[in-house]
């Protein structure tokens, strides 16, 4: 009776397994399956190829092993124009958990390398998503010390693409669409080679000198429309009401048109004026009183190599692609799908899982 069971199992066996053999075709060296899904972990894959692992860190490792060449530890790839190559999502709502991680130990590596290769249309070189509280969306470590290495690289080829591109979507709360940190005094916790722009108000935060614990300081940046430098300080006039002020001795290589303010301290003086224009990185005060001193302010429009070369205009017209939209519609009873660059539905609403 055993004998038979067993025998009985082995011919159920085989059945079963001759019928899941069917539907895979061998072709040389490969093995593919065109129909169904595939499950590893799970006797109900809801996806071609799904992998569920609770015992192991690794649910799928890719491991390229070649030493040179540009190889791919993972590929993705998507024709779909809504789609994602890769999609990396981070689904517990609480602890440092992170949608996509990448890391790089080479010298000349790149942690997290996004590439929106098309010309034309708002493309995005790397984009991430993260529910936890703790999270990150995308989190890129170049753990290497020397180098010039990279914990995210973004590149858009398009015209009006992004390299990368950050949204916080909540209405309330100090969120950052992009945030950048340096522990270096030589470093830069954001730094943008080029022009950098901004449609609101730009900003230092600090903790409040009076309240540190409970309240922050800001300043504003001073606008213009055309790019300044400013320059300031306190002299004291000599017996004669007069004072030599000295400005840095790059001055002139790095300015143009200046334009100056005094104002007497401590008694009116009104005579009080500029008797010699800046030459030689510095000016003459006269007119003042004895022993006296004066606060002065030089404003002076910016003239280094960079702006020669590129210059600027304070007054542009959009270009034909962006003609009809707006950085703020809102701010002109215009609906959001006027944007220059609209918050596409999955940057707002997690794409369906």
């Amino acid at each position: 009776m055993r004998i038979w069971r067993r025998g009985l199992a082995g011919i159920l066996g085989g059945a079963f397994l001759s019928a899941a053999c069917a539907q895979w075709t061998v072709s040389g060296s490969n093995i593919f399956y065109n129909n169904g899904n595939v499950g590893i972990g799970t006797s109900s894959p809801t996806h071609r190829l799904s992998v569920i692992s609770a015992s192991s860190a690794i649910a799928i490792f890719g491991n390229h092993t070649a030493t040179s060449g540009t190889v791919y530890g993972i590929w993705g790839q998507i024709a779909s124009t809504a789609g994602a190559g890769l999609y990396g999502f981070a689904s517990a709502t609480s602890g440092g958990a992170r949608g996509v991680f990448g890391r790089s130990d080479a010298t000349a590596g790149t942690g997290v390398y996004g590439w929106a290769s098309a010309t034309s249309g708002s493309t995005t070189g790397v984009y991430g998503w993260v529910d936890s509280t703790a999270g990150t969306g995308v989190f890129g470590n170049a753990a290497a010390s020397t180098g010039t290495t990279y914990g995210v690289w973004g590149q858009a080829s398009s015209p009006s693409g992004t390299g990368v591109y950050g949204f916080a979507r909540a209405t309330s709360g100090a969120n950052y669409g992009v945030y950048g940190a340096t522990n270096s005094p030589e470093g830069f916790g954001v730094y943008s080679h080029g022009d950098i722009g901004a449609s609101g108000l730009k900003a230092f935060r600090i903790d409040h000198p009076l309240r540190p614990e409970t309240h922050y300081l800001y300043h504003f940046c001073t606008e213009a429309p055309e790019p300044l430098n400013a320059y300031s300080g306190v002299v004291t006039l000599d017996v004669r009401g007069e004072a030599w002020v000295q400005l840095p001795d790059y001055f002139e290589m790095i300015n143009r048109d200046p334009r100056y303010t005094l104002t007497p301290i401590g008694a009116p003086m009104p005579n009080l004026h500029v008797a010699a224009e800046i030459h030689g990185n510095r000016f003459k005060i006269a007119g003042g009183a004895p022993n006296q001193r004066v606060s002065w302010r030089v404003e002076a429009v910016r003239n280094d190599p960079y702006v020669q070369q590129r210059g600027f205009q304070t007054e542009r017209e959009k270009p034909r692609s962006e003609r009809g939209t707006y950085l703020h519609p809102e701010l002109y009873g215009q609906p959001a799908t006027r944007a220059l660059r609209p918050v596409a539905p999955e940057f707002v609403n997690r794409p369906e899982q």
